[in-house]
């Protein structure tokens, strides 16, 4: 509309002049000028969308004596058009002026050029609806200006939040888009509340020298304020508590504050603030609300995006981030610090290069977008010649923002891990030991006993076989020498009598060979210990089970010999591919239990039945007793950390769950057990003969993994 008056106003001069023809050149020649000067006044004004409060009195002038020389002719409508036009410029106090000058124009038409009211006053009256029609016009499309203004500040504060970096730049684009919601405003405060403190984070326009950074306490604040601090709410105070929100926060005096919450996740952690100099002649609650909004919810995806960055950036675990098709996109200093690589090396490389062939299978098959993800053992390393590290990984497919599918690999290092579980297994065994040493110390003395009587025996057989030996020298001489020979023979009767020669020749060979069993004894006890107790390695190897158990019942046999008998059946099996330490561990932890459980079911002497048969691909191990079973209450407990049916103090409740531990996480084999409360119960333990890493087929290999 405004461009429309203006076009009217510069083309009027070219055809509404034309009143002047005939009129003196001199006051022709005036109002041309007079006309070009009030157009291009007008002009300037449009392009500044604002004219001075006073422009109304010298245009209104210049327009009267234009429509006076024109003898109010075809240049009245330039009158006209001028009114309308500039009614829709500044506010009611200048529109009452404007009627002043009006009607000033109008009074002086009648004192000075002598006009009828007949033809004045309607002009007069036309003038005047004009002036207030084209008010009202105005103030409805200043206010539509304004809105399509705010809603341009707050389009232009998005896009500038989206593209913020830091929080700093958030702030910033905060601050200049409040302080362009409306021209009176003066200063604009972005203020955060932590508990019973509020502190101003940032500001900007006419905020003095103490408001930025100032802290203070929430309770200071006026109650209509803290009322207000609650998601989406909003208030605009003036007056006195205007002049103490103003004072408090350290801002020059303004008449006028509006506070708008800035919430995330339904709760408040802050408050834009916007002082101005008088009260806004439009609603600001939705723009200034809208854009507190903004600025939480940029804040917050840059506080949650800096915390992440922090959380990734100092992760102990290696993260990676790699395409659908495994190329890798991105890499957190742990990942290349445990491959030995920097983070460009890594950049696009493929991610399962990383990974040991052997491992890739489990792995890759895990990385599905339809099954939950869960870890896995692996190997990995960054380069050809590096040494494989243990981690234990994570793969997990995601969706990015713009729909791409993406594979998140996390990884941690348990080679420590591992290495101190061997040390703690080889601790395990031998606190077994050691509790089982008293009875081991027996085992040894009782062949250590009669190998000593024996050893007693045969000292003294010697010494009575070298009396008898010195009679017969002594028969042997007198032959020789003629001597007495008949004395001779007797003393050698007598000796062999003295002697019982018939005894020592007939003990002599039993103690001997009772000593040699004795030594077996020990020797045989002595293998078994070294063997049971010995550490191994983490690396698998091809052993013979049935030894093997043999060796751990000769170190049990004094914990059982009271308590059952030991019967064993055991089959022929192929070596098995294990950590035979670990499978020593297994076997004692089942004997001792089922010695336990006879022992507790105080029946008398039991019986406990140790058996090995090969089954397909599997090795198997049974452990029978005629103890007390298993109640159902507690079946599904039995192999749960911690869990233990015994008395505080004499069982910690690792027995079972180390079992399930080193059978199925460390061989990929099974345990189970079935049993008869009052009866007994048998534990079956399964393991693969090639070990997980040989198995042959798929259905095998998550078999083994359940």
């Amino acid at each position: 509309m405004r461009t429309l008056f203006l076009g009217i106003l510069l083309a009027w001069p070219v055809f509404g002049l034309w009143g002047l023809h005939g009129a003196d050149p001199r006051i022709a020649i005036a109002v041309v000028v007079l006309a070009l000067s009030v157009n291009t006044w007008l002009y300037l004004g449009y392009r500044r969308q604002r004219f001075p409060f006073w422009s109304w009195i010298p245009e209104g002038v210049c327009m009267g004596l234009i429509a006076a020389a024109s003898d109010y002719g075809t240049t009245i409508g330039l009158y006209f058009v001028w009114v309308n036009f500039r009614a829709l410029y500044g506010g009611l106090r200048e529109k009452i002026l404007a009627a002043a000058v009006i009607c000033g124009i109008m009074a002086a038409g009648f004192v000075v050029l002598d006009r009828r009211p007949g033809s004045a006053v309607p002009l007069l009256f036309t003038a005047l609806l004009s002036l207030a029609v084209n008010h009202v016009l105005a103030q409805a499309s200043s206010a539509r200006d304004r809105s399509a203004d705010r809603q341009g500040t707050l389009a232009s504060a998005g896009g500038g939040l989206v593209a913020s970096t830091t929080r700093a730049e958030a702030m910033d684009v905060t601050l200049g888009a409040a302080l362009s919601m409306d021209r009176s405003a003066g200063a604009a405060l972005m203020i955060t509340v932590a508990g019973p403190a509020i502190h101003v984070i940032a500001a900007a326009g006419n905020v003095g020298g103490e408001a930025a950074g100032w802290v203070t306490e929430l309770s200071r604040l006026p109650e209509e304020i803290r009322t207000a601090l609650r998601p989406g709410g909003y208030t605009i105070v003036d007056g006195g508590v205007a002049a103490a929100v103003t004072e408090i926060l350290r801002l020059p005096r303004h008449p006028v504050v509006a506070v708008a919450p800035m919430a995330a996740h339904g709760s408040v952690f802050g408050m834009l603030v916007l002082a101005l100099e008088r009260r806004p002649v439009d609603d600001l609650s939705a723009s200034v609300t809208t854009l507190a909004d903004e600025a939480a919810l940029t804040l917050d995806q840059l506080l949650s995006r800096s915390r992440l960055s922090v959380v990734v950036e100092h992760s102990a675990d290696a993260l990676i981030l790699a395409g659908e098709a495994g190329f890798i996109r991105f890499v957190n200093p742990a990942a290349a610090s445990m491959l030995g690589c920097s983070s460009d090396e890594l950049l696009g490389r493929g991610l399962w290069s990383l990974v040991h062939e052997d491992d890739l299978g489990t792995l890759r098959g895990g990385a599905t977008p339809n099954l939950s993800p869960s870890a896995a053992p692996c190997r990995i390393r960054g380069r050809e010649d590096a040494a494989w590290t243990d981690v234990e990984a994570l793969v997990e497919y995601v969706s990015e923002h713009d729909g791409s599918r993406s594979i998140v690999f996390t990884a941690r290092d348990v080679s420590e891990r591992h290495r101190l579980e061997l040390e703690l297994r080889h601790a395990q065994k031998l606190e077994s030991v050691g509790r089982l040493a008293a009875g081991i110390a027996h085992e040894i003395n009782t062949p250590i006993q009669f190998v000593g009587d024996n050893v007693r025996f045969l000292d003294t057989a010697f010494v009575d076989l070298e009396r008898l030996s010195g009679a017969y020298r002594e028969l042997a001489a007198a032959v020789q020498d003629d001597g007495d020979v008949e004395a001779a023979l007797r003393n050698v009767e007598q000796v062999a009598s003295d002697i019982d020669v018939e005894f020592v020749m007939e003990e002599v060979p039993i103690a001997v060979s009772q000593t040699l069993e004795g030594v077996n004894r020990v020797a045989h006890i002595v293998r078994a210990m070294k063997a049971f107790g010995h550490p191994g390695t983490e690396e698998k190897s091809r052993a013979d089970l049935n030894e093997a158990i043999q060796n751990t019942i000769a170190v049990a046999n004094n914990e059982i010999k009271y308590v059952a008998d030991l019967e064993t059946d055991l089959g022929d099996l192929p070596l098995v591919h294990c950590h035979l330490g670990d499978i020593n561990q297994v076997v004692l932890n089942l004997i001792i239990n089922a010695a336990h459980a006879i022992g507790a079911a105080d029946r008398g002497r039991g019986t406990i039945r140790v058996n090995t048969r090969l089954d397909g691909d599997y090795a198997v191990i049974e452990v029978a007793d005629t103890g007390t079973g298993v109640p159902p209450e507690i079946a599904d407990k039995l192999f749960d950390p911690f869990f233990t049916t015994k008395e505080v103090g004499t069982g910690t409740g690792q027995g079972l769950a180390l079992v399930r531990t080193l059978v199925s996480d460390r061989h990929g084999g099974t345990i189970d057990f079935t049993t008869t409360v009052g009866v007994g119960t048998v534990f079956t333990v399964r393991l693969p003969v090639a070990g997980v890493e040989g198995a042959a087929d798929g259905d095998r290999l998550v078999e083994a993994t359940q």
